[in-house]
């Protein structure tokens, strides 16, 4: 009797198998590759940085104690630019100098990668929507002693 139930069960275990998808693809559904891609659409436009913070530290409109500014002889800031095709641009201003760098953008839920053109190594960021135009990132700097830093972007016409 314990015999002819356990081959019902791996009976039933390989029927399923065969006509059951497995757990993994159920997760590429429409429903959340449309989740996912309308994030992404959100994210397409101009972003400015407006505040950070490091772990345990309020929200400062400034960066190791240097204040934003957008332009002039005092710019300090950093513009991200992401488009709709993947890539992305990041803009920073220090002073009267001006870098560009550009690369390839993606968002898979929270997960932000940036990898940059000329770089073998992606960056990580988790970020959150607060509203439609304005997100708050963290990004955590691994294989060193900085614990990682929030900042808060929004929307802007640079």
């Amino acid at each position: 009797m314990r015999l002819g139930y356990w081959l019902a069960v791996v009976y039933v275990a390989l029927v399923m198998s065969l006509f059951l998808p497995p757990i993994h693809a159920q997760e590429t559904k429409n429903g959340t590759r449309v989740a996912t891609e309308k994030e992404s659409q959100q994210l397409v436009g101009f972003w400015e940085i407006f505040q950070t913070k490091e772990p345990g530290k309020p929200y400062l409109q400034s960066y190791k104690g240097r204040p934003f500014v957008s332009r002039g002889s005092n710019a300090f800031t950093l513009f991200l630019e992401y488009k709709s095709d993947g890539r992305f641009r990041r803009i920073s201003r220090i002073g009267e100098s001006e870098t560009v760098e550009e690369g390839v953008w993606r968002l898979d839920g929270h997960e932000l990668r940036h990898k940059r053109n000329g770089s073998s190594v992606e960056e990580v960021m988790y970020l959150r929507f607060d509203n439609k135009d304005q997100y708050t990132s963290m990004e955590v700097f691994e294989e060193t002693v900085d614990p990682g830093l929030f900042a808060k972007f929004r929307r802007s016409q640079m």
